[in-house]
């Protein structure tokens, strides 16, 4: 779970400037961006592809980092629960 919390500062660093959000916002936001990523490794979309949607919505090493992170997990684990815990984990920092 450290990878992730890394991988969260880098994302949260890089959307941060971006829109000016309430923290539930933005990490409701972050979560969102993760799921949608989480779906796309379920709906069997390559990691590249995904990683390049992630760099767009991002930056480059969040999007990196956040695709690797994704493509790593177990396939059982690739469920709503990730998003729920990115999203408790943003709100706990």
């Amino acid at each position: 779970m450290l990878r992730a919390g890394l991988i969260l500062a880098v994302a949260m660093a890089a959307a941060g400037p971006v829109v000016a959000q309430s923290k539930t916002e933005q990490c409701a936001s972050s979560a969102d961006i993760v799921m949608t990523a989480v779906q796309a490794r379920k709906d069997g979309e390559s990691k590249a592809k995904a990683r390049r949607a992630l760099r767009e919505a991002l930056d480059r090493t969040a999007g990196d980092m956040l695709a690797e992170w994704i493509w790593e997990l177990p396939e059982e684990q690739l469920t709503e629960e990730v998003g729920a815990a990115w999203e408790a984990q943003c709100l706990a920092q």
